[in-house]
């Protein structure tokens, strides 16, 4: 378990420099200040030294990202689509979301609540956002990949062939990774099925809990 910026942020820096077959990066926000552009120069290393490269930001989250940011990584060799862009035939279609925050780097993954940029670290007249994130290794880092490939080809781009392979079990330590969707509620219903279920011990995280009735 990884807190706030000054923890992941390194961890991922890390994992991203030690890659040496593919990096896919996904994140709501992606903004061009200097932790911003601290994982553009990371990403666009790999991508310059031959690793896969791929990255997928969300049109809203990112709408204050000029696109010369985008295109620097582009220009590196990077692999870069936008999730759901804005269409004039479809005007309300912008609702839908990504709001996933994971990485993988071979084979080490992370899931968590932080975007990137300065206010995950903080700076002198702004306290750093709470923030929380999870290292993964193993077997689940492959349901991670598969996750990353679905929203991936959402976005126009290519599934590459045994990405969505199912993984294999190993280790002692029980973890699932659930592959949530932008216009569904699974995931809301499957984190009122685990309450329901639990008998010992629930630990809930959630920067914007809505405590329905359900709840």
């Amino acid at each position: 378990m990884l807190r706030d910026g000054t923890q992941n942020y390194p961890a991922w820096l890390d994992a991203i420099a030690a890659a040496q077959h593919s990096v896919d990066f996904e994140n709501y926000i992606v903004r061009d200040d200097d932790t911003g552009r601290r994982f553009a120069a990371a990403l666009m290393e790999r991508a310059r030294a031959g690793v896969s490269v791929r990255v997928l930001y969300d049109w809203l989250g990112c709408i204050r990202t000029p696109r010369r940011f985008w295109q620097d990584l582009r220009n590196a060799g990077a692999e870069v689509l936008c999730f759901n862009p804005f269409r004039l035939d479809s005007p309300l279609g912008w609702i839908s979301r990504n709001h996933r925050k994971t990485l993988r780097c071979d084979d080490t993954g992370f899931v968590a609540g932080l975007c990137v940029g300065d206010a995950w670290t903080g700076t002198p007249v702004q306290q750093a956002w709470r923030d929380t994130g999870i290292r993964l290794r193993g077997p689940a880092v492959h349901d991670l990949a598969a996750a990353f490939s679905h929203s991936w080809a959402r976005a126009g781009g290519e599934v590459r062939p045994g990405e969505l392979a199912t993984p294999g079990v190993a280790g002692d330590i029980a973890v699932r990774v659930i592959n949530s969707r932008p216009n569904t509620m699974g995931l809301y219903r499957f984190d009122q099925l685990v309450a329901g279920i639990a008998r010992e011990t629930l630990w809930l995280t959630d920067a914007y809990f809505v405590g329905t009735t359900a709840y």
